[in-house]
């Protein structure tokens, strides 16, 4: 039966291409194509429509976009003023926009608390889903043990749902179309490493993992505050920069390998649309990956 969702969330493609909350439009896709009528209430700013979905911009003060919240933050403190103004707007954003059937809040903070608990308190009819995100659910967990028992208690009345999130590689082209389209020759060993490059994501540990390799070329898609020291210790490897999702994708499948060395993930995305596409990965055991091994002769994992 079709409702009214409002989904709520910090990270959303901001134009066509922008690999930002990739994976929360792509759950918006598909409440779509089940027949509801979806408004997304985000931070930023950018078209008022998408696929169908009616877009409510929400200012940040920057506080939200490439290459997270955590590093914006990190970069400029001052960007917290942003994240609470951008909650304080949204609520009011969404007590505006009417009564829904659905909300659906995107990384527990600030998304789930304070936004959702306050816009739809116990009194609202509406079915509260709370979608928590891996660095989000590890950020919860290094809060005060005060702060994090107050949160909880906002949210007992809500269905919290945890998972992994959703996917689209629809449309990427196979290997073969990919290289051609990448001017990569078949011989060619490409190993690929797709991240935001930020210490935790451990990129030079994996560059010099790769450096003791013979015969293979190595490609980092990604940009971040490590992207010009990186350059400067790894001139051989090719630094992209920050492409466009079709693009990454196409690296993707073009890759022969692709490698994380990231020990702070639940189920990274990018490596589960490498398996999506059929490349094989070399990451670190971490999350959910080392149970993910067991079943997938295609996934090799490390010691951390």
């Amino acid at each position: 039966m079709s409702e009214r969702v409002a989904v709520i969330s910090s990270s959303y493609p901001r134009e066509p291409g922008d690999a930002s909350g990739h994976f929360v439009a792509a759950e918006v896709m598909r409440l779509l194509r089940a027949g509801h009528d979806v408004s997304v209430f985000v931070p930023g700013s950018g078209p008022s429509a998408s696929d169908g979905a009616h877009v409510h911009w929400i200012a940040d003060g920057g506080a939200f976009g490439w290459p997270g919240a955590l590093a914006r933050l990190k970069e400029d403190p001052k960007r917290a003023l942003g994240a609470s103004a951008f909650a304080a707007r949204a609520v009011t954003a969404l007590r505006a926009a009417g009564s829904f059937g659905r909300v659906q809040a995107h990384f527990l903070l600030p998304c789930a608390w304070p936004i959702a608990t306050l816009a739809f308190g116990t009194a609202s009819a509406a079915q509260l889903e709370l979608v928590g995100h891996g660095s989000d659910v590890r950020l919860f967990c290094r809060l005060p043990a005060r702060l994090r028992r107050h949160i909880a208690r906002a949210e007992l009345s809500a269905s919290v749902h945890v998972a992994a999130s959703p996917i689209d590689v629809e449309g990427v082209p196979n290997r073969d179309t990919a290289r051609r389209s990448l001017g990569l020759h078949e011989s060619t060993s490409l190993a690929l490493i797709v991240s935001r490059l930020i210490p935790g994501k451990r990129v030079a540990l994996a560059l010099r993992a790769l450096a003791l390799l013979d015969k293979i070329s190595i490609v980092v898609v990604g940009d971040g505050p490590e992207l010009a020291a990186l350059r400067r210790a790894f001139p051989s490897v090719h630094f992209t920069g920050r492409l466009a999702r079709p693009q990454t994708l196409s690296y993707i499948a073009a890759a022969d390998v692709l490698v994380s060395a990231s020990a702070e993930e639940g189920a990274p995305s990018v490596v589960r649309e490498a398996r999506a596409l059929g490349v094989k990965v070399v990451a670190v055991a971490a999350g959910d990956l080392a149970m993910w091994a067991q079943l997938d002769p295609g996934l090799l994992l490390v010691p951390r």
